[in-house]
């Protein structure tokens, strides 16, 4: 295999995500934006604090990061935050079953999200 010269960009490092200190650096949208749309859930951040969990008197929101298509290049990739208990049971049975990316259609009815 063939070695690359070293061209001063963090990209030739290769260093890793830090599992400890996680983050989704990508364009943010809402959930209503994105309502009766249909993407693919990569991976969520719970207990996340924003200024609406500190109104409501809960620990944080959920952050949710999605693609448009499964193979879409990261800089593709989008958040949205969610205070929806249904959106978390479903994305925390996804991660049970080591089954990211998944694909979903995110649905509303009022304040009320969920995925199908």
């Amino acid at each position: 295999m063939e070695q690359k010269e070293d061209d001063g960009s963090l990209a030739f490092l290769k260093i890793p995500r830090d599992e400890n200190n996680r983050s989704f650096n990508c364009d943010e949208t809402t959930q209503s934006k994105i309502v009766n749309t249909t993407f693919w859930v990569t991976d969520f951040l719970e207990e996340v604090p924003t200024r609406f969990s500190k109104a409501k008197g809960v620990k944080g929101q959920t952050l949710v990061r999605i693609k448009p298509h499964r193979d879409s290049p990261e800089t593709d990739a989008k958040k949205f935050f969610t205070g929806s208990a249904d959106i978390l049971y479903v994305l925390k049975k996804i991660k049970e079953l080591n089954a990211f990316p998944r694909r979903v259609t995110l649905r509303g009815n009022g304040n009320r999200y969920w995925f199908e």
